[in-house]
């Protein structure tokens, strides 16, 4: 069985806006870090920041149909 995981951090507009503000950088930045797009040292300050005001991770894994051997009559 396969299993597959996406990360991303969820954070409305207003949010990356403030997040974006707060580190005199933009929304894109902002963004790219929290759909784990980057990877950098301030990509993970980004990250830290916004789960510590607010903001909520989400894992999501795609896994293999589980019924692929049921015969359907």
């Amino acid at each position: 069985m396969m299993v597959e995981k996406e990360r991303f951090i969820k954070a409305d507009a207003a949010q990356q806006e403030a997040i974006a503000s707060q580190f005199f950088t933009t929304a894109r930045t902002v963004r790219s870090a929290l759909n784990f797009e980057t990877n950098s040292p301030f990509a993970k300050t980004l990250r830290a920041y916004a789960l510590n005001h607010g903001c909520k991770l989400y894992e999501v894994k795609l896994v293999d149909n589980p019924y692929d051997k049921v015969v359907t009559l």
